[in-house]
């Protein structure tokens, strides 16, 4: 244990401005926020690979809606990130800057990746010149987009695996191993994809009940096709979930397993309201408010579930309530005054555009 913490840099001595408490709130409350635009980004992606090339001729009309939501979602997403990840930074910075340094051009790669998949969905909602009269409309920079995508969510998935286990570093660094041979990367990185797949399905739901320009054959075939998204990735969630789930370490296991009351708990909620969707839809009884609440619901407990784990690995090493602390209301105060101002605004912007969904006819 020892030979691990020397590994681990000391953090930084400037106090923090708020009790450490408050900055897990934030971490665990920004990300919920992150973590709904960024499903969709993924998943979004994914499903417009599918409809527009792996799919029944009905399904096509589907990727051009999915396209065109996406440019807009992914700013959302960008802009939703900073928080989670400068809070993660203030109380974690001494794992997340070490696991960021191990993996050297590959993290930085994912922000070249992000530009470029987000530019990607631009050309092919623009569509200039030849794009415009082309048989695949410009597909195939979505197509790349999303590979990359993909490669932005193992580069973070990575990152966070290599942070919580810091007695891989030095093997790591020296060479003697490599960073994918953490075990919780790919059942990790699965568990997210399959997530972010089934609430797109969900959204794809909500979407073909709002947009007033669809046609009824679309409004159907877009309800089917995100009803199947959604059942058919919750259903792969059952194999995938128990992978990862014995892909964590044993004390970490154990947190979800009783270990920890909150972890438990949570983690059976978030499974049971999954699952019940699942059921809903099999007895033609769902509706599309009460699968989003249920999915809702599921990705609060799982981020909830998710800290509970983080806390398992990093508890071992550092307790952040040892943390100095020189409160500095006035400044928390301004921060709480922005971030509600800024809620207010992003539900507003997010109501007015179902209204206007709601009320475009063609």
């Amino acid at each position: 244990m020892d030979k691990v913490l020397n590994l681990i840099p000391s953090p930084d001595v400037s106090p923090l401005p708020s009790p450490p408490e408050l900055f897990i709130f934030f971490i665990v409350f920004t990300f919920i926020i992150h973590i709904l635009f960024m499903n969709l980004t993924l998943g979004g992606s994914i499903l417009f690979v599918i409809s527009k090339y792996f799919s029944k001729d009905k399904f096509k009309g589907i990727a051009k809606e999915i396209g065109s939501v996406n440019t807009f979602n992914i700013s959302l997403t960008i802009t939703t990130g900073i928080a989670p990840l400068l809070f993660y930074q203030v109380v974690y910075g001494q794992f997340f800057y070490s696991s960021s340094i191990l993996l050297g051009w590959k993290w930085l790669f994912a922000l070249i990746a992000i530009v470029s998949a987000y530019y990607g969905y631009y050309l092919y909602k623009m569509k200039p010149g030849y794009l415009k009269d082309g048989e695949d409309a410009g597909g195939g920079f979505v197509v790349v987009a999303t590979v990359l995508f993909i490669y932005v969510a193992l580069m973070l998935t990575t990152n966070t695996v290599l942070s919580l286990e810091p007695d891989k570093w030095l093997s790591i660094y020296k060479g003697k191993s490599s960073v994918f041979s953490l075990t919780e990367i790919f059942p990790r990185l699965l568990h997210f994809i399959f997530a972010s797949i089934a609430f797109t399905g969900v959204f794809l739901m909500v979407y073909s009940k709002l947009r007033g320009s669809l046609s009824k054959e679309l409004k159907e075939a877009m309800y089917d096709f995100g009803k199947n998204s959604f059942v058919y990735a919750t259903m792969i969630q059952i194999p995938v979930g128990l992978f990862f789930l014995f892909s964590l370490k044993s004390e970490a296991m154990a947190l979800l397993l009783g270990g920890s009351k909150v972890g438990f708990y949570f983690w059976l909620i978030g499974m049971f309201t999954a699952f019940l969707g699942v059921y809903y839809v099999f007895k033609k009884r769902e509706t599309t408010l009460l699968l989003s609440t249920l999915i809702l619901v599921s990705i609060v407990c799982m981020s909830i579930v998710r800290r509970v784990v983080e806390d398992g690995y990093w508890s071992k090493y550092f307790d952040y309530a040892t943390l100095k602390v020189a409160a500095q209301w006035d400044v928390f105060g301004l921060f709480a005054i922005l971030l509600v101002a800024l809620l207010v605004l992003l539900f507003y912007t997010l109501k007015r555009n179902v209204k206007e969904l709601s009320e475009f006819k063609k």
